[in-house]
Order: C-alpha cells, then structure tokens, then sequence
C-alpha cells in the first residue's frame, strides 16, 4: 500500500538501513554500494516519499529555490527560457519562483526583494535597472545572480553575442544584392535597453564598413524610409517587428530578417527569417551556475534560420 508522506527513519526501518545510509542514497552521495542504494529509492517511490524542503533549508542553508524576474511572458522568448530554466531546475530538484515587471524598475526592485526574504538561493534577471548603485544592490544580496537578454556590468550574463550576431546578419542581407538596409529599433530611452543598443551599434559599425545606404527609424514610419528604386530589406531586432511589418515588405518586394526566432514562426508557417539561439543551453547554464557555481559565461550558439525572406 503506498503512502504519502513517509519519513526517512521510517524508510531507514523499512530497509534496515541507518538515516545516514538513506540521506546518501536519496541525494546521490557517495559511500553506498548500489544495491542497498537500488533498495532504498525503491522503498521510497513506493511509499511515496516526498522531500521536506523546509527541513533542508533549516539543515543544509538552502531553499531549493530559484527566482526567475522577467518583464513578462508576452514576448515567446521569455516564455522559452523561463519553461527551459523551470525544466533544468527541476532536474536539481529545485523549484523556480516567477515575478513580473512589466519593465517597471519600481516593481523590479520589489520583485527582487520579495524573492530574497523567501530565501531563494538565486535568481535569474533580465533587469530593466542599471547602474551602479543597482549593481551594488544586487551584489550585496550575497547570492548568485544572472542576467539574461539584458546585459550589467558587474552581474554574470548568459545569451547570445548580439554584436557578433548582428555583423553576420548585415553582411548575410547584403551579399544577398540588397542595396538599402533599413533598421527598425524599439524604443531605447531609461530602461536598460543593452541587447538592442549593442545590436543597433553593430549595424552602423557594420554598414559603415561595407559603405551601405541604410536608415535606422522606428516601427511607425518604416515605410517612409523604403525607397522603391533600391532593393530595400527591414532589419528587425525582434521578431515580433519584423511579424508587423511583412506586408510592407511583400508590398514593396523588400527582403526582411528578425531576431529570437520565436515559435510563432513556426507556428503560423510564416516565411520569416530570424537569428535564433540555444535556449536551452543558456537555460542549463543558469541552473548549473546558481545551483553549482559553475561557471559558464560564453555567449551561446546563434544562427540564421533561412525561410526565405531574404
């Protein structure tokens, strides 16, 4: 008969083990032979053992927790990588708190502050704070910190390479015979903004090199900036741009790109091209940092997915 709940003495009695040889066997410790260890585990999925989370932090000074601070999940790639870091974090037996900002520092702060009193033993941020003062608040919380999508100075990162990313998605566009490149960037004012500052830096960097006619404006007024006597191609540094304004490009037979390469892609068979990145790898760096301390701090692996709007 199974049950819930059952104690480790009790799983000790069951298998005429101590409470020392039941800690090893059910955290995967060293100093038991695999029989009894086989022994053990059987008995407590067959009674149903759970772990008492609260007893570990009280013992060992951990919650199992990690705190995950995001502006929202409107945008698919926050989605993905939060599902990705709530996946590899169950894989270490920890648990993931979710918070919102809707990129309020305001509301960040309080995000971080709430997850800090309930004892997570980290967290995971894409901040929309910056500065030094900001770095000194997080650093002096004392526990691991990693950002995502938005980069800090003193604060691990874990993403792409948005400056590498975006050369090679320039120089794609322009060996493809496009004459006129047209950037459309978001708003970049207050908040901290530096994936799409470093992306947009890069593309001046990179026409300015190869000597290509381009304009940057916002989503607006696109279309005022295509010059129907050029080849024009839409550089957009999200795909969620790059979505909106593919009528405009079939309309005036330009080439388009996005970036993230979002499922919605995908999803709706849209000919689309975006530079798409190893969530997945970023998201088990993350964990494997927080949880383990270990240190993995290169850009992940980006490419070009070609669907043929280019």
């Amino acid at each position: 008969m199974r049950r819930n709940g059952i104690s480790t003495t009790r799983i000790a009695e069951i298998c005429g083990v101590s409470q020392g040889t039941v800690d090893r066997a059910l955290n995967n410790r060293k100093g038991i032979s695999s029989k009894t260890k086989e022994k053990i585990l059987a008995v407590a999925k067959e009674y149903g053992y759970r772990p008492n989370i609260h007893a570990r932090c009280i013992a060992g000074g951990k919650s199992m927790l990690i705190g995950v601070v995001v502006f929202d999940l409107n945008n698919q790639y926050f989605s993905d990588i939060v599902t990705s870091i709530q996946r590899h974090s169950s894989l270490k037996n920890y648990a993931t708190v979710i918070m919102f900002t809707d990129k309020e520092r305001r509301k960040e702060i309080e995000c971080i502050n709430r997850l800090y009193h309930m004892s997570v033993d980290g967290m995971v941020i894409c901040p929309c704070g910056q500065g030094e003062e900001y770095e000194n608040y997080l650093l002096s919380l004392g526990i691991p910190i990693v950002t995502i999508g938005n980069r800090l100075n003193r604060i691990p990162y874990i993403g792409i390479d948005n400056t590498l990313s975006m050369q090679e998605t320039v120089e794609y566009v322009l060996d493809r015979g496009y004459q006129r490149l047209i950037y459309v960037k978001p708003d970049l004012q207050e908040k901290n903004a530096s994936a799409q500052i470093e992306r947009l830096d890069s593309f001046y960097q990179t026409c300015k090199k190869r000597n290509t006619e381009y304009a940057v404006t916002d989503i607006l007024h696109a279309e005022d900036n295509i010059r129907p006597q050029k080849r024009n191609a839409l550089i957009c540094p999200t795909d969620l741009y790059a979505m909106r304004l593919m009528h405009l490009a079939k309309k005036y037979h330009a080439g388009i790109i996005g970036f993230d390469n979002v499922r919605l892609i995908e999803e709706l068979s849209l000919p689309l091209d975006s530079v798409a990145y190893d969530i997945d790898t970023a998201a088990k760096r993350i964990v494997g940092y927080i949880v383990e301390g270990i240190s993995v701090f290169t850009p992940v692996r980006h490419q070009l997915v070609k669907r043929g709007s280019v």
